[in-house]
Order: C-alpha cells, then sequence, then structure tokens
C-alpha cells in the first residue's frame, strides 16, 4: 500500500463545532501524521477532500446485525404497520416458504388501547395459517405473537409464566426458548449473507465504520459469525465488528464462557470477540422491565430475570476472566441490581474501576445513586439518543411511566459523573441508524441539563465507541486507524439542526475507500 496524502479538508476544533483546517498522511491503514498548521505533508496517492468536513468513522456502540433487512428481503417487515389490522393487511397472501412464516416490527402500542385486538389477530393467523408455523417478533424484539401451529410445536419447552396461550404472545425468557427450540426460523445462509451486505450498505452509507453488535437478529450466534467471516475472506465485508456472545437464562456460565472462548479464539482482522451480552430485565413496553415503583398503568414492577447472588457470581466470573460485559438495562431496579453486582465482582477481583470496560445498554431510568455509582466505578453506557425526547416523549413511555418520563435516559449527567457514554442505534429497533441524526437528538433534547455538545455528542459516537470495542480508532491523530468519513456541512456544525443537514459523502477504513456517494 502507498502513503496517501489527504488535503484540503477542515476539521472541528471546539467543543460547539468549530472547523479548522487540517491534512494527513495514511500508510498501511493507520493515520501516519496529521497537520493544521499548512506544514507539508507527502504521499504517493493524494486525495482532494474538496474543502469537506473531515471526521473520525462512526461507531455503533450497540446494534443487531443485520437490522430488519432479512423480515424486509425475505420475510415480512411489519415496521410501518400502525395496528394488528395493518399487520393483518401486510400478512394476507404471504406464504413464508415451506419452513415457517417470518415477520418483524409490529408495535406494542398495536395492543396497548384494545386489548381484544390480540385475540382477533390470533383468530386471523390461525385460520390464515392453519398448519404453516408464523413467528412474529415485536420492533423491540422482545415479544413476539406465535399461531397455534406453532405453539402447539414449542409450548413444553417454554417457561411458564411468559406466555398467553390464548393470545399466543411470548415475552423475553418465552422468546429466547422458542429462538433456541425451532431451526426453521433461522434464515438460510444465501439469505443471511444477502441481508448481512445489504445492511453493510446502508451502514457506510451513514460513515459507520465499526459496531458492537449483539444477539444477530434472524439466526444463531455462529451463522451469524460465519457469513461475517465468509464474506470478510471474500473481501466483501468492510465494517469492523465486535462480536458479542449472549447469555441466554437457561444457560451455565461455564458453558456461556466456554462458547466465549470457541468464538474469540476465531477472531479474524475485521471480525473479533470481547464481550459476553446479558439481559437484566425487560422493557416499558410489555412492563417487563423491572421498576422500583409500579407502573402508571398497572399495579406492577416487573420482575429481575437474575437472582442477585446468581448475578453477582455471574459478574465476578467473568471480571476475573477479564471479558467484558454488556448489559441490558431499563429500569431503576434493574440498573441499581446490576451495578451493585458489577462494583461487588469487581472488589472481589481487586478492582476498585471498570478496567474490562463492563457496559450498561440503555438505561432509561436510573435513580440518582446509581448515577453516582456509574460514574465512580467509570462504567459503560451504551444509549441510543433518537430515543431521547425532543419535544414530546414517546406515548407509551408516558402511559407506563407518568411524570418519570421527565428522569428518563440522564445521558448528561451520567457523562459529567464520570459515565463513559458511547452511543449507537440498537438497529433494527431504530431502522435508521444514522450517527449524524443522533448526534442532532443528543444536542437538541427537550431536557436542557441532559443536552451534550457538539464535541461531546461526537466523541460518544467515536472515541468513547473505540474505548468500547478495544480499538485504536474514534481519534484523527497519529497511530490510529485511519478510518473517517467526509461529511458536507453546509450550515456548520454549531447546532442541531446544522448537525442534521449534513450528509455523509465519502467513508474510509483502513485509509481506503469503503462506500462513496460519487465517483470514487
Amino acid at each position: 500500500m502507498k502513503p496517501i496524502h489527504f488535503f484540503h479538508a477542515y476539521t472541528p476544533a471546539g467543543p460547539e463545532g468549530a472547523l479548522r483546517p487540517v491534512q494527513l498522511t495514511v500508510d498501511d491503514g493507520l493515520i501516519q501524521a496529521v497537520s493544521y498548521d499548512n506544514a507539508p505533508l507527502e504521499g504517493e496517492r493524494r486525495i482532494d477532500c474538496g474543502g469537506q468536513v473531515l471526521l473520525p468513522g462512526f461507531i455503533d456502540s450497540h446494534l443487531h446485525l443485520p437490522g430488519s433487512l432479512l423480515y424486509r428481503l425475505h420475510g415480512v417487515e411489519l415496521l410501518d404497520c400502525a395496528s394488528l389490522e395493518d399487520c393483518q393487511r401486510a400478512l394476507e397472501g404471504h406464504t413464508g416458504g415451506s419452513a415457517a412464516l417470518r415477520g418483524f416490527g409490529w408495535s406494542q402500542m398495536a395492543i396497548q388501547e384494545d386489548p381484544q385486538a390480540l385475540l382477533r389477530f390470533q383468530d386471523f393467523l390461525n385460520q390464515a395459517f392453519p398448519s404453516l408455523p408464523v413467528a412474529l417478533f415485536s420492533d423491540d424484539y422482545h415479544s413476539c405473537i406465535v399461531n397455534r401451529a406453532l405453539l402447539n410445536t414449542v409450548s413444553r419447552q417454554l417457561p411458564q409464566g411468559y406466555w398467553d396461550k390464548e393470545t399466543g404472545l411470548l415475552r423475553e425468557r418465552a422468546v429466547f426458548a422458542l429462538l433456541h427450540s425451532v431451526p426453521a426460523l433461522s434464515f438460510r445462509r444465501e439469505e443471511i449473507e444477502d441481508a448481512l451486505l445489504a445492511f453493510q450498505a446502508l451502514l457506510l452509507s451513514r460513515g459507520i465504520t465499526a459496531v458492537q453488535t449483539l444477539m444477530p437478529i434472524g439466526m444463531e450466534e455462529a451463522v451469524c459469525f460465519d457469513a461475517l467471516q465468509k464474506l470478510e475472506s471474500e473481501g466483501l465485508w468492510k465494517i469492523r465488528v465486535s462480536f458479542s456472545v449472549t447469555a441466554h437464562p437457561a444457560d451455565s456460565p461455564q458453558t456461556i464462557l466456554d462458547r466465549y472462548r470457541a468464538f474469540q479464539a476465531r477472531r479474524s482482522p475485521l471480525v473479533r470477540t470481547h464481550t459476553v451480552k446479558l439481559y437484566i430485565d425487560g422493557v416499558l413496553d410489555n412492563r417487563s422491565a423491572f421498576l422500583k415503583a409500579p407502573y402508571q398503568d398497572e399495579d406492577l414492577q416487573g420482575a429481575p430475570i437474575w437472582e442477585d447472588g446468581a448475578l453477582e457470581a455471574f459478574c465476578t466470573l467473568f471480571d476475573r476472566e477479564n471479558i467484558q460485559l454488556h448489559a441490558h438495562v431499563i429500569g431503576d431496579a434493574a440498573a441499581e441490581q446490576i451495578v451493585r453486582a458489577l462494583e461487588k465482582g469487581m472488589a472481589a477481583n481487586g478492582r476498585s474501576r471498570n478496567e474490562n470496560r463492563h457496559t450498561l445498554a440503555h438505561l432509561q431510568l436510573v435513580d440518582s445513586e446509581t448515577r453516582r455509582s456509574i460514574g465512580r466505578l467509570g462504567l459503560g453506557c451504551a444509549l441510543q439518543p433518537f430515543w431521547f425526547p425532543q419535544d414530546r416523549v414517546y406515548p407509551i413511555d408516558l402511559a407506563r411511566l407518568g411524570q418519570r418520563t421527565g428522569e428518563i435516559y440522564p445521558c448528561g449527567e451520567l457523562l459529567r459523573l464520570g459515565g463513559r457514554v458511547t452511543f449507537g442505534s440498537d438497529s433494527p429497533v431504530t431502522p435508521d441508524p444514522a450517527p449524524l441524526a443522533g448526534m442532532a437528538c443528543a444536542m437538541g433534547r427537550s431536557l436542557r441539563e441532559q443536552r451534550l455538545s457538539f464535541s461531546e455528542a461526537l466523541r460518544a459516537y467515536t472515541s468513547a465507541g473505540a474505548w468500547q470495542l478495544y480499538q485504536t480508532a474514534g481519534r484523527i491523530a497519529p497511530g490510529c486507524l485511519a478510518d473517517f468519513v467526509l461529511v458536507h456541512a453546509p450550515d456548520g456544525l454549531d447546532s442541531p439542526e446544522a448537525v442534521r443537514s449534513c450528509a455523509v459523502t465519502r467513508t474510509f477504513i483502513g485509509g481506503e475507500t469503503a462506500w462513496s456517494a460519487g465517483p470514487r
């Protein structure tokens, strides 16, 4: 590879997005030199950046490959359906092939106001698909509606209390058991590779050069890992992937540890495993999030997935093995439980700080004491800025939490207290994972005390994400991976509106063009 000289570019110089000229040289996939004072740099190849803004490549710290693309291309995507009646119309005429009919994207709001809607929908599924198994996952993947043909074959494998026979509605643990029990719900390898490449094209067009991927959508972890490495070996996969192993509640810690080590041993230049993902609670939508006070609309508080002792032992073991934990956390009781377990586990291993980069995802509701503990321990906070309230809160959040919605996603405070805030999309929950739009959401959210500056939002998508993914990336600096993007910023970078109007024009990975909006 010949040294490359990038010139005629600008890069942010301050917290509010002021710009200054920059040029740099790249060799062997790394940034070798950076100049801000027009000192001459050289390279055998020269790339004119056209006076555009040069930013570090964006890192999505929490998503699920391959987004909703498997369902859009090879199943039924229901993201645009506002009601179960709309879902019914979308399903009419589908056959689902010979094995099963698989769908994704219905909203919990579709069953919020009319309790009978789900029973009517179940009748439709049983009449329209009397013998074909049907599995329709919600847009957060925490619930699933199945028809009688499928339920009759798996009911013995489903944990009691997490599914309803009449409606065919399954929640967290039953969804996990379903995915383990029915191989037909996994897509074919060629479909998976097709969807991965389509999703990669979307990610690259948004300037995303690296991702932390959690439980894959529509396949087993090994199948996703194999597909990624096959595409990489063929020169088709370009994005850096930090791959995680999911800790299913029914698995023993030793089983999870063995599976993690098997994946880690198979690392490749672009696909590596550092992380074990675990679920501490569910979601507000189906009232499975674990809260300290009852839900606004029902006298429930949710329930923990883990017993305290088992969770503390799990955290102690994986911290001792120097393995990063990535925990799904929504409710304030769940946040308190996992922070307490991590602190005890780290202390048992002689640590007072977060040396293994343990990360808490989502953190929708966190009380003040738990926030301080997160900062004191230096825990990672993988948040989704697309969900931050702008001019209003989501109706289902308001229905579940009432006035507590004024406290959700305390991003700014977590950052000020010492939490390592990273940003991601949780795609496909967020269908379009565009980081520039996410930054605008963080900069312009309705709670002023939780807003981030431009530079804080940028760090959450770049250098902080690199910390979480164990990468030397996320900065325009010598020695860093040459992953960066060119952005057309007609109105500058000093306001949410200006950032939202920006557009990625070219994405570089290792100094080479991975995607371009125009001729290369």
